[in-house]
C-alpha cells in the first residue's frame, strides 16, 4: 500500500471527523452534547434547532461519507493499477471504515461522535446503491410506521448487512473473493450503527423513546 494510498485514507477519516451537528450548535449558541438526546448528528440537529440547521447537517453528514469514498473508487485505482483485486478493495474498504469511524469517533471532540446514521448513508450510496436503497426503504418505511428514528436506524443497520450478505459473493472459482472485504465491512459498521444506538434500545424498551409523532416532538 503506497504512501498516497495511506495519507488518502487519512483524509477520509478527518473528512468524516468533522462534526457539523456540533458546528451547527455552536453557530446557535448550543452543545448538542448537552441538549436532546446529547448527540451532535443529524437526528438531534433536527430535534433541537429546526429542519433549518438539521437538513444540513445530514445533508452534509451525508456527503462527508459519500464524497471519500466516491473519490476512492475512481481515483484508487490508478494508483493500485486495477478496480477488482485485492489492493484495490483493501484500500476502498479502508477508506470506508475511516469516513465512519471518523464521523463516531472524531478527534476534534475527544474521541466522542455522532452515530453514524448519515454519514454510513453517504458511504452506502457511493459504494453500492442497491444496499443503500434496501436500508433506506427499511428506514422510511419504520419511520413512517412509528415515526421513532432509532428503531428505523437500528433494523436499516440490519438490513444493510442481510442485502451486504445477500449481493455480495463470499467465494469465486474455488477461493476466497475480495468481495468478502465489503461483507465485513457491511457487517462491523452495521454492528457499530446498533452499538450507537444502545442507549436509545434502552429507551425503546421502556417505552420513553422520542417519536416524531408524539406532542412533545412535535
Amino acid at each position: 500500500m503506497t504512501a498516497w494510498i495511506v495519507l488518502y485514507i487519512a483524509a477520509s477519516y478527518l473528512v468524516g471527523a468533522v462534526p457539523f451537528g456540533y458546528l451547527a450548535g455552536r453557530c446557535r449558541g448550543l452543545d448538542l452534547r448537552k441538549e436532546g438526546s446529547c448527540n451532535i448528528g443529524a437526528t438531534n440537529a433536527w430535534r433541537v434547532l429546526g429542519w433549518r440547521w438539521g437538513a444540513p447537517v445530514f445533508a452534509l453528514d451525508f456527503l462527508k461519507g459519500f464524497i471519500p469514498v466516491f473519490g476512492a473508487l475512481h481515483w484508487l485505482p490508478f494508483l493500485t493499477g486495477d478496480s477488482a483485486g485485492w489492493d484495490f478493495n483493501t484500500a476502498v474498504v479502508l477508506v470506508c471504515f475511516a469516513v465512519v469511524l471518523g464521523h463516531t469517533y472524531t478527534c476534534f471532540l475527544g474521541f466522542k461522535g455522532g452515530k453514524g446514521v448519515a454519514t454510513t448513508a453517504g458511504v452506502l450510496f457511493a459504494l453500492n446503491p442497491a444496499v443503500a436503497c434496501t436500508a433506506l426503504a427499511t428506514w422510511l418505511v419504520l419511520v413512517g410506521i412509528s415515526g421513532i428514528v432509532s428503531l428505523a436506524s437500528i433494523l436499516a443497520a440490519v438490513a444493510m448487512i442481510v442485502a451486504g450478505w445477500w449481493m455480495y459473493p463470499l467465494a469465486e472459482g474455488g477461493s476466497i473473493s475480495s468481495q468478502v472485504l465489503y461483507i465485513a465491512f457491511f457487517t462491523l459498521i452495521g454492528l457499530l450503527v446498533i452499538f450507537k444506538h444502545r442507549s436509545n434500545m434502552a429507551r425503546l424498551f421502556n417505552g420513553t423513546e422520542h417519536s416524531f409523532y408524539s406532542k412533545k416532538s412535535k
